[in-house]
């Protein structure tokens, strides 16, 4: 059974549910339902993966993207963390801390103390978060009742927002981090659950085996072919063969290659029928 979520991600989500309350006014509740997936620190931040419970019904609305900010002050980071939830199709799929470019390496976010969380008004006042002010007697998780403009205790106040504006002027808590090679080659976890989100069907082993198949045929006389006309000796070829096709053999790369098998069939001319 996966592990609960942690404190930090539980308030900073109670925070972004009330925060995006008319965008999305069921995130409290799918929240509610879902469990913790792929954690990690990103050096500078933190992504954590949410699964939310398939069974659970459509999604009242469907945006698509990254949503919200609501802020934290993390163990001894002299500035804070911005959070923010990404969706799709209306669909929680993950929670994005960015620091600003902060070292957060050494943190554990699991167990690291934190206080102030808290939003930032249009006049750049800094409003904190009160879930148990925020909640309708009575209401149900999926609805957060609407609060007083400049309501709430006032928090973070060290902070001033000239120095959080100048934060965002420089990068913005939407954008997103440049993502590593290998996570451009064969997927992020981000992106895993994006696929997963949006129902596309998982690639089908026959499709993988048809490929592999392919793969070392097309290996095999591209040896041959390098041994008879190019001089390279029968050693080599047999070592480059199999490293290159030991690499293409990987998971991630027989779904990614199937998967543009399938979409290249698909999208093959067909004459019209007379």
């Amino acid at each position: 059974m996966s592990a609960p979520f942690t404190r930090l991600e539980s308030d900073i989500l109670d925070a972004l549910a009330w925060n995006l309350r008319e965008l999305a006014p069921d995130l409290a509740g799918q929240f509610a339902e879902a469990v913790p997936g792929v954690r990690r620190n990103t050096g500078s931040g933190l992504f954590s993966q949410i699964i939310v419970d398939r069974a659970r019904p459509a999604p009242m609305t469907t945006p698509t993207g990254r949503f919200g900010t609501v802020y934290a002050m993390v163990g001894d980071l002299p500035d804070p963390i911005a959070f923010q939830v990404e969706m799709v199709a209306g669909r929680l799929i993950a929670l994005h801390g960015d620091a600003y470019g902060q070292d957060t390496r050494a943190i554990d976010f699991a167990r690291v103390a934190y206080d102030q969380v808290f939003t930032v008004d249009d006049r750049g006042q800094s409003i904190g978060f009160d879930p148990t002010e925020r909640m309708q007697p009575g209401a149900g998780p999926d609805r957060y009742a609407p609060a007083e403009p400049g309501s709430g205790p006032q928090t973070a106040a060290s902070i001033s927002a000239a120095r959080l504006s100048d934060l965002e002027a420089v990068r913005g808590p939407g954008d997103a981090a440049p993502k590593p090679l290998l996570d451009a080659l064969f997927g992020s976890p981000t992106s895993a659950a994006r696929e997963d989100a949006l129902g596309e069907p998982p690639t089908d082993h026959a499709d993988q085996t048809s490929v592999r198949i392919a793969l070392w045929v097309i290996l095999g006389v591209t040896a041959l072919f390098a041994i008879a006309f190019l001089d390279v000796s029968v050693f080599l070829a047999l070592v480059v063969m199999v490293v290159i096709g030991r690499f293409l053999n990987r998971p991630p790369v027989l779904s990614a290659l199937a998967r543009a098998a399938r979409e290249f069939s698909q999208q093959e001319y067909r004459p019209p029928e007379r």
